[in-house]
C-alpha cells in the first residue's frame, strides 16, 4: 500500500512542454518537487514505522484491522493533499492547501500512534517482549503528531515556514526508524543472533 501511494506522488511531477528553456521550466516546478519530497519522506517514515508495528504483533483482530483501514484512508489521501499543496504553494489558497496537507499528515501520524497503542494494550495481539517496541512507536508517533499540529498552527502566520517545518519533521520521522533498524541489526550481530 505504501509503495503504491509513493508511486502516485510522482504523477504530480510533470515533464515541461517546451525544451527551449528546460532549466527554467524545471526551476518553476519547484513547488511540485518540494511537495513530492516532503510527502515522500513522510510516507517513507510511516512505512518503516508501520513495518515495525506489524512485526511486533502476534496477530490482529477486527478492531485493529478497522483502525488500520482508517490509517490507510489517511495515507492514501496524501497524494491529493500533496498535489494541492504543490499547486497552491505560491499565491492565493496557500494557507488552506498547506494547512490541509499538515492536517492530513498529523491525522495519519495520530492513527499510527493509535494502532501501536491498541496493539500494546490488547495483550493477545503482542508478546510481552514486543510491547516495549509498540510503546516506543506510539510515543514517537504521538510526539510527531503533536509537533505536526503545531506546524499546522504556523500555517496561519507563515505558510512557507510551515512547509519547511513539515520537511524537517518528516526527515526526523524517517531518521528515527532507520536509526532503530540499524541499531537493532547491530545488536543482533553483537549477540550472534543474526547467524552470519
Amino acid at each position: 500500500m505504501y509503495a503504491i501511494v509513493i508511486t502516485l506522488l510522482v504523477l504530480d511531477l510533470k515533464v515541461p512542454e517546451s525544451s527551449t528553456d528546460l532549466g527554467g521550466a524545471l526551476l518553476r516546478s519547484w513547488p511540485a518537487f518540494l511537495a513530492y519530497l516532503v510527502s515522500f519522506v513522510f510516507i517513507g517514515s510511516s512505512w518503516l514505522a508501520h513495518t515495525r508495528l506489524t512485526v511486533a504483533l502476534v496477530t490482529a483482530d477486527e478492531v485493529f484491522n478497522t483502525m488500520n483501514l482508517l490509517l490507510l484512508l489517511l495515507v492514501t489521501f496524501l497524494p491529493f493533499s500533496s498535489a494541492l499543496m504543490s499547486h497552491y504553494l505560491v499565491g492565493p489558497g496557500q494557507r488552506l492547501a498547506v494547512g490541509l496537507f499538515g492536517v492530513n499528515v498529523m491525522l495519519a501520524t495520530a492513527a499510527s500512534a493509535v494502532l501501536a497503542s491498541y496493539g500494546r494494550y490488547k495483550s493477545e495481539l503482542s508478546s510481552a517482549k514486543d510491547r516495549a517496541t509498540l510503546a516506543e512507536i506510539a510515543q514517537s508517533r504521538w510526539m510527531f503528531s503533536a509537533l505536526m499540529g503545531l506546524s499546522v498552527v504556523a500555517v496561519l502566520l507563515l505558510p512557507s515556514v510551515a512547509v519547511a517545518f513539515y520537511l524537517f519533521l518528516s526527515a526526523l520521522m524517517l531518521m528515527r526508524p532507520l536509526r532503530i533498524l540499524t541499531l537493532g541489526g547491530r545488536r543482533q550481530d553483537d549477540t550472534g543472533e543474526n547467524g552470519a
